[in-house]
């Protein structure tokens, strides 16, 4: 009987030891929510880029789901431009490429997450920006060391406001 006991003791703490840090590991979704800051590079001159025209922006910010993290993101995007389809999807003018984006995710216990993307879409109004990216897992550290996979994000940003959710799925 006490080993039958001792038994369901020790399954009980591998699974709650060893579960939470199994979501990192091959074969598991992670679904993240981001809510941070948001500010767009300056140019040479030390002025911000104007939203009406090509650039870069970095958010910083908390990540929840999936574990508790802080995040980094830079973002690239072209000129934009009236968008008709951005009208009619989301209800903002102007529609944009996204050309690169980079997002670090790093974990509690020191575990990073490497995502990027070299496309995706971005609609905006010149305060309000909806961005719809889709990249690969570029690597990560820890629980994450040799991850490969795919992700996509729908993100908001209004003033230096950015808020987000982020599907990974870990091959």
């Amino acid at each position: 009987m006490k080993a039958r006991i001792f038994v369901a003791f020790a399954a009980l703490a591998l699974a709650v030891v060893a579960v939470p840090y199994a979501q990192g590991k091959s074969g598991s979704d992670l679904s993240i929510s981001l809510s941070g800051s948001n500010l767009n590079i300056t140019t040479e001159n030390r002025e911000p880029t104007p939203t009406t025209e090509a650039g870069v922006t970095m958010g910083v910010g908390i990540a929840k789901g999936s574990g508790s993290a802080t995040f980094q993101v830079r973002v690239t995007y072209g000129t934009p431009q009236f968008s008709p389809s951005c009208q009619e999807e989301v209800g903002l003018p102007f529609g944009g490429d996204i050309t690169q984006t980079n997002l670090i995710l790093t974990y509690n216990d020191g575990s990073v997450l490497e995502l990027a993307a070299d496309s995706g879409s971005l609609c905006g109004d010149g305060t309000l920006f909806v961005a719809d990216v889709q990249g690969t897992v570029a690597g990560g550290e820890g629980r994450f060391d040799g991850a490969s996979g795919t992700w996509s994000a729908v993100v908001e940003q209004d003033s230096a406001r950015l808020t987000g959710d982020v599907e990974v799925d870990l091959f």
